[in-house]
């Protein structure tokens, strides 16, 4: 079984408990699916992320991918600690200014971006607009002289890291993704001389994102090595970068995406994931920043030159331990062989489907771990297999009315959430020892008043 103190979870007698709060009490009061958020944890992540860096001699700021998880009391925390915010749509700027936070502290990121995003993120002086397209260059010249301001600029960069077999990790890094421009292609040029002739632009930099998931910090060792192309590029046309943006990707100790042979085991042969291996997720980010630091402060003490800030885009590393999803157990059944599953009022389908590719710890809340568990397949209440929790877990003897702990859910969990098959979960927080909703769960009357037909004055 896993540790519980990887999750700062406690078992008194036989409920499991975090910061104080007794997870079946959260369960009855608020019901199941039920999203759970403990502030504290999320705090103590800030702190683990902003702290590697000053000690590898790295002027750094940290920066939440806001479509990790939308929530705004989670990112109103975030903010409190001091962490801006990355986003990729109007609606997440709007959301970032809603919550206060000035256009310093917000970057933008995307690919093709559209034109309410990129005049809304001009207007509000945002820190830097990165972008991957010579046309979104072009429309920022334009909005940036109809408003008469200066455009805070990037560019994204794809820096060519080898992709790793069967693995999904740096997918958005290698040569073949589409995402960035490539070193000595005719659009990177342009791009280059454009901002170099053109008062209306002011350089911030450059930016890479390599993938998602990532363990080790030999992929970033890598891009690094080759972003230094780009900044020579970039130098001769006197355009010297004030930030790195190494974008974000880290995996976090107890939470591993499933590879595809993985999937391939899973889904032809019903063998259950492996857990990952734990790794404190300091010791990676460490290694990153030391990486970092080595490489830059080589270059930049050969140029003379003074190196630029680190812009650090962490989602999953900084929200994902700080949520947990409470599941009911409806039924269990079992099939030949003695296989036996488990019905719950969540899946794959019905609330992420991130179960299908994502291992996460579970627990069961109001039974102690024991020698004497059963291995169960765990499903939601579609009638498809692919309504998935997970496979093949040992857990102590399920019946009705039990409830499950799904860790790390903070990350992709409430952004991609659907009403497939009922109402989305409501969301707590864990503040001060005691829970606050934060989000009620969506109604009936919710998802039927977007149409005219049911709505109130719909015929």
């Amino acid at each position: 079984m896993s540790d519980l103190k990887n999750w700062a979870l406690e078992r008194r007698g036989d409920e499991l408990s975090w910061d104080g709060c007794r997870l079946t009490d959260l369960a009855r009061e608020f019901g199941t699916p039920l999203f759970v958020v403990n502030r504290h944890i999320l705090e103590e992540s800030v702190r683990s992320m902003t702290g590697v860096f000053g000690p590898a001699g790295l002027q750094a700021r940290v920066f939440f991918s806001y479509k990790t998880n939308p929530l705004p009391e989670m990112l109103h925390v975030l903010a409190g600690s001091g962490v801006g915010a990355e986003v990729i749509s109007e609606l997440e700027l709007r959301l970032a200014r809603r919550l206060g936070l000035g256009g310093e502290r917000i970057i933008v990121n995307g690919g093709a971006k559209p034109e309410g995003l990129l005049r809304l993120a001009v207007e509000n002086d945002t820190d830097m607009i990165t972008v991957q397209r010579f046309a979104d260059l072009q429309a920022l010249e334009r909005i940036g002289r109809e408003l008469g301001k200066k455009v805070n600029v990037g560019l994204r960069i794809n820096p060519g890291v080898r992709g790793r077999f069967f693995s999904f990790t740096v997918s958005t890094g290698t040569a073949k993704s589409p995402i960035g421009f490539v070193l000595g292609s005719e659009d990177w040029k342009q791009a280059l001389r454009t901002i170099a002739g053109k008062t209306v632009f002011h350089f911030r930099g450059l930016h890479f994102h390599i993938g998602s998931g990532i363990r080790t910090a030999a992929p970033y060792r890598e891009a690094m090595r080759n972003t230094l192309p780009f900044l020579e590029d970039a130098r001769r046309l006197g355009l010297f970068p004030e930030v790195l943006d190494i974008g974000g990707g880290f995996n976090i100790s107890t939470l591993k995406e499933v590879d595809l042979w993985e999937a391939i085991r899973l889904f032809a042969w019903n063998k259950p994931q492996r857990p990952p291996r734990f790794r404190s997720q300091t010791v990676l980010l460490g290694e990153v920043a030391r990486a970092c630091a080595g490489i830059l402060g080589g270059y930049y003490r050969e140029k003379g030159a003074r190196m630029p800030e680190i812009f650090v885009e962490p989602g999953r590393a900084l929200s994902a331990s700080s949520q947990l999803l409470l599941l009911g157990v409806k039924a269990v059944v079992e099939r030949k062989k003695g296989r036996l599953a488990a019905i719950c009022d969540g899946g794959a389908m019905s609330l992420s489907h991130l179960l299908l590719s994502e291992y996460h710890s579970i627990f069961v809340a109001n039974k102690a771990d024991g020698q004497t568990g059963r291995r169960y397949n765990l499903y939601g209440s579609l009638p498809t297999p692919l309504d998935f929790v997970a496979a093949e877990r040992r857990l102590p003897p399920l019946a009705s009315g039990d409830i499950l702990a799904i860790m790390d859910t903070g990350a992709y969990f409430t952004s991609l959430n659907n009403n497939f098959a009922g109402p989305r979960p409501a969301v707590v927080i864990l503040d001060n020892g005691g829970p606050r909703l934060i989000r009620r769960r969506e109604t009936f009357e919710d998802i039927f008043s977007r149409d005219t037909i049911l709505s109130e004055g719909g015929r």
